[in-house]
């Protein structure tokens, strides 16, 4: 059950210092969206951060990112167990909510990371989250009636209750749309602290005025809360609004009018909309959004809709529902770490539906089935809009269908490849049927060994993913290496050493490399650009001779540890007796050069890549502006090509 109060939060962070400056996120709705805001300002400043919001989407690391990164399961685990060790040792009796706070906090000591930008759980005065030490900002978002059975019966009640996060002479930044009672309530509650509100207008807001147009009115609130914030914190940067344009344009917050696919779990081809909308407030909001976006379009919504246990649903769905539409109840799953949250029942829901006063069309109830009732409400709306809302918890559940099939994996796989199959009817045993340098003739065979090494390797462990590694390389045509690879080895049924069941969706290709050095470098922003996150370990598959290429060159240049790779290979004829002087010479020579240019940004290796790229295929490091941004990756671009930008990258305290 909910147990408010800091009695046992303050001696379980007693040893932790917080050495950290806090930002301190409260409100009804909004905070989330603005806590990613503000993430996305400190990243695009270079500023390091960590970030704990709450409930979390589909297990509760996920709650937890530095740099705009999940933490590692690894980490997570460690300082969980390290927090509930002395929670026994000093019977404290803490909660998972405060568990999981208090491990948070932990990791972002670890992380050493400038700035915590933390969401209150509850309320606000007798939150977990209210145990921080070092506030530089505080922020209070919209206000609205929600958990009335903690927080007070009246939104004056519970604004005093999100009040509670002010400090003295720490500025509160305050949602200037709230009504007068509230901002009242706010201001007095200011004054007796000795903090100073600051009210965010999204009208005389510089930011948001270059975003407006692409932004819902409340989205516009969210931003000015975390531009106002920002510029409090960091008044020399918040001058830079072309840097924070491109942050905040990129910014994603899962479950906040969410654009999402559902075609692999039902077949239905337009993107559906997802939106946690779980109080009036909220509902407002994406009615709002449904009228603007949706109505126009003169088809009927179909709803998929959950609620938690003791909601007053009935507002939320007046303001939701349309004569003529379609609704599914489903109830969400257990709720990890947080047992008291109960689903309201479908069968209650549908009820509720019917006496809200639209005349539904048409109406299911799912039950616990979280599957069936998108498999209804696609075959309901025919292609036609379809919203799922209702719940944050729906909301997990929806991701984890969607995702957990793929977990994320921690281990990645990189074979390096060094020709290209064009196919045949000998599946690549003939070397006719390859593009390859006069000096590979005779390597096609170990080219074969290295992707069944890989294979070997990705057996190993079902959270293992393999890439293929290598650009389109031959004029001749504008098939990749790594795609070749990979249609090799799915023309030999994977070798009989892995089936393809066991192969999907665990194999892809990286196609942009033009050397050694990006088979690494590329494979590991790939990767981050596929599931968000770095991978703990690596597996490079090569020549044996390019050992201490790949791994003492490559992966020290990057700032890899070398510790979490491991390296398998083959050498190709003449290389492991030695008959071969002259390659031997050439390996030597080439290691040399990468010596002396660590990180291949000098003329001779820039223009060996150049020749190897008749497609002119992008050297970028990602495709994707919002991912560079949103990966923390520092770097500097020269004539074309990115290149890293210092020794310290995010995927080296994963």
């Amino acid at each position: 059950m909910v147990n408010l109060g800091l009695a046992r939060i303050t001696p379980l962070l007693k040893q932790t210092p917080q050495t950290w400056k806090a930002i301190h996120v409260a409100g009804t709705n909004g905070k989330g969206s603005i806590c990613a805001y503000l993430t996305a300002m400190l990243r695009a400043n270079q500023i390091s951060c960590g970030r704990f919001t709450s409930p979390h989407l589909v297990e509760p690391r996920d709650s937890i990112t530095i740099n705009d990164i999940t933490v590692s399961e690894t980490k997570f685990k460690h300082f969980e167990d390290l927090v509930k060790k002395r929670n026994e040792e000093h019977h404290l009796g803490a909660s998972e909510f405060e568990l999981l706070t208090a491990t948070a906090f932990e990791i972002f000591e670890a992380e050493k990371v400038e700035v915590g930008v933390i969401e209150v759980g509850l309320g606000g005065t007798l939150d977990a989250t209210n145990v921080l030490k070092q506030k530089c900002i505080t922020v209070i978002a919209k206000i609205g009636l929600d958990h009335q059975s903690f927080l007070g019966n009246t939104i004056e009640e519970i604004a005093l209750q999100k009040a509670g996060i002010m400090r003295k002479g720490v500025p509160c930044v305050v949602d200037s749309s709230n009504p007068r009672s509230v901002l009242d309530v706010l201001q007095k509650h200011a004054d007796g602290t000795g903090s100073t509100i600051h009210f965010a207008d999204p009208q005389s807001d510089s930011l948001v005025d270059k975003l407006r147009a692409n932004l819902e009115p409340h989205q516009q609130q969210n931003l000015s809360c975390a531009h106002e914030a920002f510029r409090l914190a960091y008044p020399k940067l918040a001058s830079s609004t072309d840097i924070l344009v491109s942050a905040a344009r990129d910014m994603v917050w899962p479950g906040r009018l969410q654009k999402l696919s559902i075609e692999n779990t039902t077949g239905r081809k337009e993107n559906i909309l997802l939106d946690g909308a779980h109080n009036p407030q909220s509902a407002e909001v994406l009615s709002a959004y449904i009228e603007k976006h949706l109505r126009p379009l003169n088809k009927p919504i179909t709803w998929v809709l959950a609620a938690t246990q003791g909601k007053d649903v009935s507002e939320m769905f007046k303001l939701l529902l349309r004569d003529g539409d379609s609704i599914t109840t489903v109830e969400f799953g257990p709720v990890d770490q947080m047992p008291w949250v109960q689903p309201t029942n479908s069968a209650t829901l549908l009820n509720t539906a019917s006496q809200c006063g639209a005349a539904i069309s048409s109406r299911f109830d799912a039950s616990t089935d979280v599957r069936l009732a998108l498999n209804w409400a696609s075959q309901n709306s025919n292609e036609g809009p379809l919203v799922i809302a209702g719940s944050l918890y729906l909301v997990s559940d929806i991701f984890k269908l969607l995702i957990m099939p793929l977990q994320v994996p921690e281990h990645l796989i990189i074979v390096c490849c060094h020709g290209i199959w064009l196919e045949g009817s000998e599946n690549g045993h003939d070397e006719s049927e390859w593009l390859i340098a006069g000096f590979q003739k005779g390597e096609t065979p170990t080219f074969i060994n290295h992707i069944k090494i890989g294979l070997r390797a990705l057996k190993e462990n079902d959270n293992y993913v393999l890439m293929f590694s290598g650009g389109p390389t031959r004029k001749e045509t504008h098939l990749s290496e790594a795609q070749s690879y990979a249609n090799l080895a799915s023309a030999n049924s994977y070798f009989g050493i892995v089936s393809e069941a066991e192969v999907t969706g665990r194999i892809s290709c990286e196609e942009r490399a033009l050397d050694s050095f990006y088979n690494v470098l590329f494979s590991l922003t790939k990767f981050w650009s596929e599931y968000h996150t770095w991978p703990e370990k690596i597996t490079i598959v090569s020549h044996l001779f390019k050992h201490e290429r790949l791994v003492n060159l490559h992966c020290s240049a990057i700032g890899y540890p070398l510790n979490r790779v491991t390296f398998l290979g083959s050498d190709p004829p003449g290389m492991t007796d030695g008959t071969n002087e002259a390659a031997i010479n050439g390996i030597v020579e080439a290691d040399n050069q990468w010596r002396e240019d660590p990180h291949g940004k000098g003329e001779l290796l820039a223009n060996k890549r150049r020749k190897r790229n008749p497609w002119g295929t992008a050297q970028t490091l990602f495709l994707d502006d919002g991912d560079r941004t949103r990966s923390g990756v520092q770097v500097k671009i020269i004539e074309g090509e990115e290149y890293l930008e210092g020794s310290l990258q995010p995927w080296s305290n994963v």
